[in-house]
């Protein structure tokens, strides 16, 4: 069984700052899921091993895999997170190819 490490995109808690009480507490949830099993939920268009989980109907947690390593890269509302998480993505793999 993979031992999965998660990481966040420096990015990522500003994100996490917008949210709620209520959506910090689900969003806690999904991330211990998520390290059990990252693969577990929809690949995303767009980005090589990117998935997404919804943290409440309007609320995406975008995440990227990497090796054993689960990258967050954004939460935030529907349309948002999509629109940012391959800025993030391109970016992050940028400063790990260096």
């Amino acid at each position: 069984m993979t031992e999965w490490e998660i990481k966040e995109h420096p990015d990522f808690f500003k994100d996490l700052n917008k949210l709620g009480t209520k959506e910090l507490q689900i969003f806690s949830n999904k991330k211990a899921k998520i390290k059990e099993n990252p693969e577990r939920q929809k690949h995303l268009s767009g980005g090589e091993n990117c998935y997404r989980e919804p943290v409440t109907d309007n609320i995406r947690l975008v995440y990227w895999i990497e090796g054993n390593t689960v990258w967050l890269l954004t939460i935030g509302k529907h349309k948002e997170a999509y629109r940012a998480y391959l800025k993030r993505l391109y970016s992050l793999r940028e400063k790990l190819n260096q």
